[in-house]
C-alpha cells in the first residue's frame, strides 16, 4: 500500500504486530518494509518462510505468509465536544486476493473501539468500517479503482450532542459516501 502526504516522519513510529496472515515488521532500525521518497510512504509486503512465530496469535490461528510494513502515529486521537478530528490521505492500494492493507484508528486501551478509513480485503472494494463491539459492526463497502491510481479517503469524527458517541463521516475522491456511528466512542483514545 501507499500513502501520499506531506510526511513528518518524526510524528510515525514503527509497529511490530502481528496480524491475520501477515506478520507486519519494522522497527527504528529495520525498514525493510517501510519505504518514504517524493512525499509517498510505501509499506511493502513480501512473501516469508519460516516465520516466527509461524501462526497468528488470534483465532483462528491462520498461518503467516507475509512479512508487511506497519507504522501508527506517535500521538493519539480523542474526541471529545472541544476536539472533532478530520484524518485523510491519498492512497494506492492493491486489491488481488491475498492482500489485506488497511488505515484505521484502533484502541489504545483494550479494543474496541475501531474505525476503519481505508480497508481492502483482497477484493475491487474498500471498507469503512466501525466496530462498537465485535458483534455491532457497520460495513459500507465502495467500489475501488484496481489500476493503482491515487485515491483520497477522509474520516470526519465529532462527537454527538450526548458526549458519548462519535459521528464518522467517510469519503473517497471527496465524495461523503458513508455515515456511522461509534458508540460510546467520546473520550476513548484511539491509534492511528
Amino acid at each position: 500500500m501507499e500513502v501520499r502526504s506531506n510526511l513528518v516522519l518524526q510524528r510515525w513510529a514503527v509497529l511490530l504486530t502481528i496480524a491475520t496472515g501477515a506478520r507486519m515488521v519494522g522497527s527504528s532500525t529495520d525498514h525493510s518494509h517501510i519505504s518514504v521518497a517524493s512525499n509517498t510512504l510505501s509499506l511493502i509486503a513480501t512473501p516469508t518462510s519460516n516465520p516466527v512465530p509461524p501462526t497468528s496469535a488470534s483465532n483462528p490461528h491462520p498461518a503467516i505468509h507475509y512479512a508487511s510494513g506497519a507504522i501508527h502515529a506517535k500521538s493519539q486521537i480523542t474526541v471529545t465536544a472541544a476536539n472533532t478530528y478530520t484524518i485523510s490521505g491519498e492512497f494506492s492500494a492493491p486489491t488481488i486476493k491475498g492482500t489485506w492493507p488497511a488505515f484505521w484508528l484502533t484502541a489504545v486501551n483494550g479494543w474496541p473501539p475501531e474505525a476503519d478509513i481505508g480497508e481492502w480485503k483482497g477484493t475491487a472494494n474498500n471498507w469503512f468500517n466501525t466496530f462498537n463491539t465485535s458483534s455491532i459492526v457497520q460495513s459500507d463497502l465502495v467500489s475501488w479503482p484496481t489500476d493503482l491510481s491515487f485515491h483520497s479517503l477522509k474520516a470526519v469524527l465529532t462527537a454527538e450532542s450526548n458526549n458519548v458517541d462519535v459521528r464518522i463521516d467517510f469519503y473517497m475522491d471527496n465524495g461523503l459516501r458513508a455515515t456511522q456511528y461509534g458508540a460510546g466512542f467520546v473520550g476513548k483514545p484511539l491509534w492511528l
